[in-house]
């Protein structure tokens, strides 16, 4: 088991499960920009529990499943549903979208200035996991 991580978290991070949580934190590594800041792997050597971030922000991401305690963990491709997201700010929505797109991220809305001031893009990792990324919008809506 890995030791854990020294630095202290924000106070509210989001948890997102995934069939394949080290495969999922490769990809936020290439499509969004993310850092991997901490893996924890179980005595089969698999990776249960990481953390990737952006910035200050930190996003958990836990191995579907059974674990004690805890109700069942599925992803969207395996529940068939959605029920979270990420919304994350980054310095440039446009230049991300196309990091995002060319690592293989399916856009589900192309950067678009919004009326409440961001300018945001949608998008869906491979394993259906619902990511947003905004930043203030630098004209008009």
């Amino acid at each position: 088991m890995s030791q854990l991580p020294s630095e202290r978290p924000p106070a509210c991070c989001p948890y997102l499960f995934y069939d394949d949580v080290e495969g999922a934190v490769r990809f936020a590594v290439a499509a969004f920009g993310m850092t991997e800041r901490f893996l924890d792997r179980n005595d089969q050597g698999e990776v249960s529990h990481a953390r990737v971030a952006h910035g200050s922000a930190v996003v958990m991401l836990g191995k579907t499943g059974a674990h004690t305690g805890q109700r069942s963990r599925k992803s969207p491709t395996s529940s068939g549903c959605l029920n979270a997201a990420v919304y994350l700010f980054v310095d440039d929505v446009d230049a991300h979208a196309r990091v995002a797109r060319e690592a293989g991220a399916t856009l589900l809305m192309e950067p678009a200035n919004m009326h409440w001031g961001d300018r945001l893009y949608c998008a869906e990792d491979p394993e259906g996991q619902y990511w947003m990324f905004a930043s203030p919008a630098t004209s008009p809506p």
